[in-house]
C-alpha cells in the first residue's frame, strides 16, 4: 500500500473506478484548504451558517428584510421574550448579516446585503 492511501482507495484504483491522478488532485486541493487563509474563511462560513441555523433566527432575517425594525417590534411579531430575540440579534449581527443603530432609547436593526440572505430567501420561498 502506498504511503497515505488506504485499502479503499487502493482498491478503487485496481478497479479503474479512481485515478491515481485525481487523488493526488485531491490532496492538493485539501492542503489549499487547510492554509491559514482559507481556514479564516471557512470559519467565518462556519459561523454564517450556524448564525442561519435557528428557525427563529430565519424568522427575523425574513422579517427585517422589509424593512429595519426595533427589538419591541421582533418581541411582539414573534411571540418571544426581549431576551432570546435580543440573543438572537446578537448571533446575527456576530456573523455579520445585521447591523444596528440606535434612535434614542431604541435599537433599530436592519439587514446588510448578504448572499446568504438571498440564498435562504430562495429556499423559504
Amino acid at each position: 500500500m502506498k504511503p497515505g492511501q488506504s485499502k479503499s482507495v487502493q482498491r478503487l484504483i485496481r478497479l479503474g473506478i479512481c485515478q491515481p491522478s485525481d487523488i493526488a488532485q485531491a490532496r492538493l486541493e485539501a492542503e489549499k484548504l487547510a492554509s491559514p487563509e482559507y481556514a479564516i474563511k471557512i470559519r467565518q462560513a462556519e459561523k454564517l451558517v450556524g448564525a442561519i441555523g435557528d428557525s427563529n433566527r430565519i424568522r427575523i432575517l425574513l422579517l427585517l428584510s422589509k424593512r429595519e425594525m426595533c427589538v419591541c417590534e421582533l418581541e411582539s411579531a414573534l411571540g418571544l421574550p426581549q431576551p432570546t430575540v435580543s440573543h438572537h440579534l446578537g448571533l446575527l449581527e456576530q456573523a455579520g448579516l445585521l447591523q444596528r443603530s440606535k434612535k434614542e432609547r431604541w435599537v433599530f436593526y436592519r439587514v446588510c446585503d448578504s448572499p446568504a440572505l438571498d440564498l435562504l430567501k430562495g429556499l423559504v420561498s
